[in-house]
């Protein structure tokens, strides 16, 4: 969809004390209240639509479907897989059914070699589930009938092209209409057009569920939508997503090259995919270089999981200082946690700290953590986290007297003889 097309669709909304109040694509004002509901229901939608059973609609897809034939399909080529499908789709939803991706086979290079769908009743369910004993509320209806349609096509590298290799139309299971094949789940979709819409009336404070009322409203009935408020959304989480994906870096980069004009001590450094994205990002301020320079004998290396928005690991290397008070030397963020990339918070560590290495590092006893250490900072004593190791033994020994006598002994300063014996 061209610039144009998507201006046409946003609407200049302004809040009123009533609703909201905007322009539409031809400059006419028009006021919505987004509280309001719909005025019909689906069943009076569906019949003002035509879209009931047996109407003039079903016939004329009938009429267009009955006159593509199997041998028709049989000589089709596509350029894309994205083409074959999207030609399945719309065949499928002439029709009165929905289609699923099943199984598929790509080469070294990423390139599909075979790609089939199929009628989204196809399969049985797993028998497990039927004999599922803890069942705490009722399993929901049986929606699989066997086998069915199917298309399948294949990369002929003679052409360069995808040609169709199977297609199968018999059905064994009853076809929806033509008002109700839209709310199957390949055929449902938000427009661009009209998440422009919600977008716009999301910046200006509009619920989720509001915005589905105004497009119920727009559209005449629930009926005419053509999504459902759970496809809005995942479309608008979806947008949130790129938009964290391709903003949030650069963002990042630039408050950091930032901070650097206006410290000249400050660090940081970063890395990226075989696709440019950022995979790593390391830095440390000029506190956190000189508190390292003094009290940087012991690094504690610990990850958090999973506590931030981007669900990746974030490291924090740290210290205590003469009041053993926590001090920070560094931070990193990471995509993954494998030893290379371990290696590289690492030697970006000493790179920043000018040569200087740590005399003991003390880690939560994670493997990558601990190859990276070894190969990284051979000369450093490494130990493990008392905390780490009594929150383990918590987690797995149910006995609270043995707990507490095992953090004691941990905790104390015995010899080694008077430890063991203890």
């Amino acid at each position: 969809m061209g610039q144009d097309g998507v201006l046409k669709t946003h609407y200049m909304v302004q809040e009123t004390e009533k609703g909201k109040m905007g322009m539409d694509g031809c400059g006419r004002l028009m006021s919505f209240d987004l509280n309001q509901e719909p005025e019909c229901d689906r069943d009076t939608c569906s019949e003002e639509s035509g879209g009931s059973i047996g109407g003039h609609e079903d016939e004329e897809a009938d009429e267009l479907v009955g006159a593509i034939g199997v041998d028709d399909v049989m000589k089709l080529t596509f350029d894309t897989e994205e083409e074959a499908g999207e030609f399945y789709n719309l065949y499928v939803k002439l029709s009165g059914f929905g289609i699923r991706k099943s199984n598929a086979k790509r080469d070294e290079d990423g390139i599909s070699r075979f790609r089939k769908w199929v009628c989204c009743c196809e399969g049985y369910r797993n028998e497990k589930w039927f004999n599922y004993e803890d069942r705490k509320r009722e399993a929901k209806a049986i929606t699989r009938t066997g086998y069915g349609a199917c298309f399948r096509v294949k990369y002929d590298t003679e052409s360069v092209k995808y040609v169709v290799t199977r297609f199968i139309i018999e059905h064994n299971h009853p076809l929806a209409s033509e008002a109700s094949v839209q709310h199957l789940r390949s055929h449902r979709k938000v427009s661009d057009a009209e998440y422009a819409q919600a977008k716009s009336l999301k910046l200006v404070g509009a619920r989720i569920c509001q915005i589905m009322k105004h497009f119920v409203i727009k559209a005449g009935g629930y009926s005419n939508v053509g999504f459902c408020i759970k496809d809005l959304y995942n479309r608008m989480d979806e947008e949130r997503r790129k938009d964290i994906f391709n903003g949030d870096a650069e963002g990042a980069l630039g408050f950091l090259a930032a901070k650097k004009d206006a410290d000249d001590m400050f660090f940081y450094k970063y890395g990226v995919d075989n696709e440019g994205r950022l995979a790593r990002l390391f830095w440390a301020d000029s506190k956190s270089r000189v508190d390292f320079s003094v009290f940087g004998d012991v690094l504690v290396f610990d990850t958090t999981y999973k506590t931030n928005k981007y669900r990746k690991p974030l490291v924090v290397l740290a210290g205590v200082n003469n009041h053993l008070n926590s001090t920070i030397f560094g931070c990193a963020l990471l995509s993954d946690e494998r030893i290379e990339t371990y290696e590289w918070v690492l030697s970006t560590f000493v790179e920043a700290m000018k040569g200087r290495k740590p005399v003991a590092v003390m880690t939560d006893g994670d493997s990558a953590m601990r190859r990276a250490i070894k190969n990284l900072l051979p000369d450093a004593c490494h130990r493990l986290c008392s905390w780490h190791l009594h929150r383990n033994a918590r987690s797995n020994i149910r006995c609270e007297e043995f707990n507490n006598r095992l953090y004691d002994l941990m905790a104390r300063k015995f010899s080694t003889l008077e430890f063991e014996d203890r």
